[in-house]
């Protein structure tokens, strides 16, 4: 009986300590607050295996149905004031896109959309007459 019990209490407290999250008001109270990035930035999937979306930046809101790939090109709208989790939009193959949080050390970033390239310092000039 003692340790019927035992696993009992244990059960419960660990049920406890994995409160439960509500994805949709966390992504709601997050909507319009962290800090965006204008224009938006462009990022690459790296690392190994799937990066599921998350509809809020937590690992308990995971979406196990939309995920990317080491390779696959992002859209980077904000990132957490930690810089743990990126809102990213991806556009697949389809023309479908979906947005979602990810975490953030699995993209690279790169530079903002419209920036001039890297090389653009050792351009020609072209026909400056």
């Amino acid at each position: 009986m003692y340790l019927r019990s035992s696993l009992l209490c244990l059960c419960f407290f660990s049920g406890l300590s994995q409160a439960a999250v509500n994805c949709s008001a966390l992504a709601e109270k997050l909507s319009g607050t962290v800090p965006e990035f204008h224009p938006s930035v462009q990022g690459k999937v790296i690392g190994t295996g799937r990066l599921h979306f998350h509809e809020a930046p937590d690992e308990a809101c995971a979406n196990k149905k939309i995920f990317v790939i080491p390779g696959d090109a992002l859209t980077i709208y904000s990132s957490l004031e930690d810089e743990s989790w990126l809102e990213v939009n991806f556009i697949a193959k389809s023309g479908d896109d979906y947005t979602g949080w990810v975490k953030a050390d699995r993209v690279e970033i790169g530079v903002p959309y419209g920036a001039p390239p890297e090389d653009a310092d050792n351009a020609p000039a072209g026909d400056a007459q």
